[in-house]
Parts: C-alpha cells; structure tokens; sequence
C-alpha cells in the first residue's frame, strides 16, 4: 500500500535520520558467493531507502536559483517517486517468491528511471550558468555534487549487483555479482587506451604512441597485475585521464614533439596505482583547483547532437571520475607543471577489505555547509582593480 502525500514526507523525514551502512567489496564478495535472495532483498528495501532520503533531503537545501530549473525539478521528482516506490514494500513484509519476484522488477524500472539523471541534472547546471555568465558556482553547489552523483553511484551499485546475481541482467564468467575478484588492471588499460586513442584519432586525425608499464613493490617479474573491483568503474576513470592526456599532447606538444602517453601501473602493499603522464604544456596552477569543478572545462563546448562522443568540453569527466575512485576509499589526483606536462594517478585499495564504500551523510554539519552559502573571502592579495600609489 502506498502512503498518501503528508505520510510519504513524514515517512521520508524519519528515513533520513537513519545512517547509511557502508559496505565492502570484501562483503559484496562473500554475499556473491551465498546467492541469498532473501537476504538482499532483506538489506535492499531497508537500505535503499534511506540512501535516497539523504539525497531528496539534500536536494532542499540548494540555492533557489538552482532549484527552480525546470530539469532539476524533475530529478527531485524522480528520487521521491524512486522512495515512496521503495516505501511500498513493507519492511516486516514476507520474503515469498511473489515479493521477492516484484521487488526485482521494482528495481529495475528504477534503474531505467534513473539512466540519465547525470544528464538532467547537468541541463539545470548548465542553464544556471548561462543565466548567471560565470564559470564559478557558489561552493555548495560543488559540494552537493560531488555527495549527489556518489550516492548516485552506490544505489546503482547496490541494485545492478541484486539484479545480477537473481535478475534478469547477465552475470561475466568467474564475477561475483558485478565484482570482478581478480580484475586484470593491463587489461582494462589497454581497453580504455585503445578508445580514447580512437576517439583522439577521430577528432584530430593523428594520434599519440601510449606506452605501459608494470612495476610491483615486491620485485617480482610476474607482469599481471589484478585487483578486486568493478570492471566498469576503473575503465571509466583510466579512459578520461588516458582520453585528457591524449588531447593535451595533441593540442599543446612539448617543444613541438609528438610525445607518447606514459601510463605506468604500480602495486605496492597498500595500494594499487595508475599514474598518467603527459608532455601536453601542463595546466597553470592559477587554474589548477578549478579542474574538479563541475562545467569548468578547457575544451569548447560539445556539439549536442553529434553521434560521436566528444573527447571533452562538458567539464563532467575528471570530477565523475574522482568520485568513481573516492567511492572505494581511494582518489584521483593532479600534479601539473606549466610548460611541461601534467601527471594524473588513479589510487586503489589494493586489499578488498580495505575498499569501503564512503557515502555522504545528511546531518546538521552537511546542513552547515549549504547554510553558510557563498564562501567569504578571509585572505587578501594585491590586486590590479586600486592603484596604491598615483
């Protein structure tokens, strides 16, 4: 039974003051191998739920002008529809057949429903940008951000993951739901390269050498290298930083030369490594902390109706990719020299049980955050807008 509209917002409320509970991929490991249906079902239609309560709760405390685009409306629509959906189910309900058979196709009309919402919503940043002519947004929008898409990404993980392992969605040889136990990182380099130097190729007509290498902290000569992690996850970041290495080098050669891309792989007791580098003239360190803000691009903006992927300009790949890593405990960071080149590197847990789900909590230090609003400045430097002397 469906609650009516004053029950679904109080109901949403008192969701939201539950915390989330992180898992691991350790864990995600060990429920692929017991394949229990009831169980997921059982931490699903309770963790869900408040996963997205902490999403709409958040959604509210966006600047009004953000707020009131029409496509931002939309997807606070979409997340509310996605809870009261959930809220159908009841938590002291039966795990018979028929629930357990209805739950899954719930599950999958959300994932369709939730497809494009990275697109939607970057409609609603992008008209605001083009309302307001600047390039820089109030922090809190970068914030919301950033904790929005990696929620994004842990409910979709959590429901591709059931609908694997008992749905209707295919199951790669010798995975653990979508977990692959000993991904072949080369092997997902090589794939990535071989797209972006395809699209570089295509864009440009000329492409770039890329060149890898493997280096183990224990010395041995085995070149493979494997981690526990989602196939699709890893390629998506080591695509955008081989797809921006390729461009700059492309664009912006060092002393005119055609250098190859260095991707060098590293595993180390800790972590596992991705390091990018490129000879493409840097990036100014004036310019630096904007790489991670979303819609700041270097690149003209894309044409929207092309039917090849553009190599840049919607100012979406590197931050989406760093929250891609940050969501396993790992990170992605820059080091850029001006003049010369620009290192990227991709962090990895190297033991599953270290690679933990971290997800954003709504409380009242996150409600600080957006409360606070635009940033005011504590520090001063000569500027060129008064002269000093006359």
């Amino acid at each position: 039974m469906r609650p009516n509209a004053r029950c679904l917002t109080t109901l949403l409320d008192r969701t939201s003051l539950y915390r989330p509970s992180p898992i691991t991929v350790a864990q995600l490991i060990e429920f692929g191998k017991k394949r229990n249906e009831s169980l997921s079902y059982g931490f699903l239609h309770q963790e869900l739920p408040i996963r997205i309560s902490h999403m709409v709760k958040e959604l509210h405390f966006l600047p009004e002008s953000l707020l009131e685009q029409p496509s931002v409306k939309h997807v606070k629509d979409m997340y509310i529809k996605t809870f009261e959906d959930l809220a159908e189910f009841d938590p002291g309900g039966t795990y018979d057949e028929q629930n357990l058979s209805k739950f899954k196709r719930r599950l999958e009309e959300i994932k369709r429903r939730h497809q494009t919402v990275v697109e939607i919503m970057a409609e609603g940043i992008l008209a605001l940008k083009n309302e307001s002519g600047s390039d820089r947004f109030d922090p809190s929008i970068n914030y919301f951000l950033d904790r929005f898409y990696t929620s994004r990404i842990a409910i979709r993980v959590l429901i591709s993951n059931h609908l694997v392992l008992f749905g209707t969605e295919e199951e790669c040889p010798g995975h653990y739901g979508i977990i692959d136990p000993s991904l072949d990182v080369q092997d997902i380099v090589d794939d990535a390269a071989s797209s972006a130097k395809y699209l570089c190729n295509h864009h440009y007509g000329d492409c770039p050498d890329v060149k890898i290498n493997i280096f183990k902290q224990d010395g041995s000569k085995d070149d493979e290298i494997s981690v526990v992690y989602i196939a699709s996850h890893l390629h998506h970041m080591v695509f955008e930083l081989i797809k921006n290495a390729l461009r700059a080098s492309v664009e912006n050669p060092f002393t005119g030369e055609k250098h190859p891309v260095q991707v060098c792989i590293v595993q180390g007791k800790k972590d596992i490594s991705i390091k990018v580098s490129d000879r493409g003239r840097g990036i100014p360190m004036s310019e630096q902390d904007q790489l991670f803000d979303y819609h700041y691009s270097t690149a003209p903006e894309p044409e929207k109706d092309s039917r090849i992927p553009p190599l840049a300009g919607f100012g979406y790949g590197l931050p989406l990719s760093r929250l891609y890593a940050r969501y396993l405990n790992g990170n992605i960071r820059l080091v850029s020299v001006e003049g010369y080149g620009t290192d990227a590197v991709i962090y990895l847990q190297n033991l599953s049980e270290n690679a933990s789900e971290v997800l954003p909590l709504f409380n009242k230090t996150s409600q600080a955050k957006y409360q606070i609003g635009t940033m005011v400045q504590d520090w001063n430097v000569a500027g060129k807008s008064r002269p000093i002397w006359s």
